[in-house]
């Protein structure tokens, strides 16, 4: 059906301001209101237009869209058939972007971030190379170790103490030098031989007079231990006994 002409039935311009557009509302309202035209149908449904009229053109944006809809009906008013594939155009484009939203509707929510990309968005056997690969990583994890019962180790032969004559040897040889090192100014050596004198360990007889001497050589040359073992150790001589030295 053709659309009516808004302009015509308010009887103004194309450039009306809203103004001249409530002017003329009031105009044409009291020419066909229907307490002035008793029982006159054609004045009633005019009256019912006149009034769409103005409500359409007396909003901005009613009116921008009514507007872009008239030229437009203007411009296929010599083509009839091209208006109605416009039409359809309009209609198949509007109809497809309703089903695009619905299927966003439908579309479940894909999280930003997943185990796997989308099946589409790539070949098949892409998505078979990752998930093989986290099947190859996953694989261990679920699968519990074998323990392989391991062959009992041979036991180690016990070392043998050695005799005691050796061991009377080696002693003796060890007195030998680490005398032979005290006399010569060692202060470790000093020290090492104050200890075994004092405990009479090392195979040496206890002598805590001679203990107290080797302390004071190397407390003189700034041995710390030493200083410390004159100031803690008790050089009390204990009546002589079969393991001292008289």
């Amino acid at each position: 059906m053709p659309r009516p002409d808004y302009y015509e039935l308010l009887d103004v311009p194309v450039s009306a301001s809203s103004a001249e557009l409530k002017l003329a509302y009031y105009r044409q309202a009291k020419r066909y209101h229907p307490d002035l035209n008793a029982g006159n149908t054609e004045a009633e449904e005019r009256f019912k237009l006149v009034a769409e009229a103005y409500r359409v053109l007396g909003d901005e944006r009613e009116r921008q869209l009514y507007d872009e809809a008239r030229e437009r009906d203007l411009r296929y008013a010599d083509a009839p058939e091209l208006a109605g594939m416009q039409r359809k155009v309009r209609f198949s484009a509007r109809a497809g972007r309703g089903r695009d939203a619905r299927r966003n509707q439908q579309r479940p929510v894909r999280r930003r971030f997943g185990m796997l990309p989308m099946r589409r968005k790539m070949p098949w056997w892409v998505t078979a190379l990752i998930c093989l690969f986290w099947v190859s990583a996953l694989l261990p994890m679920v699968m519990r170790p074998v323990s392989i019962s391991s062959p009992t180790p041979a036991p180690k032969p016990e070392k043998k103490d050695p005799p005691d004559d050796v061991v009377r040897a080696r002693l003796v040889t060890m007195r030998a030098e680490l005398e032979k090192a005290a006399e010569a100014g060692d202060a470790r050596a000093q020290l090492r031989l104050g200890l075994f004198l004092y405990s009479g360990s090392a195979g040496m007889l206890k002598n805590r007079s001679a203990a107290r001497s080797w302390w004071e050589k190397a407390a003189a040359q700034g041995n710390k231990a030493a200083e410390y073992y004159l100031e803690n150790c008790d050089f009390t001589q204990p009546p002589p006994s079969e393991n001292e030295e008289p």
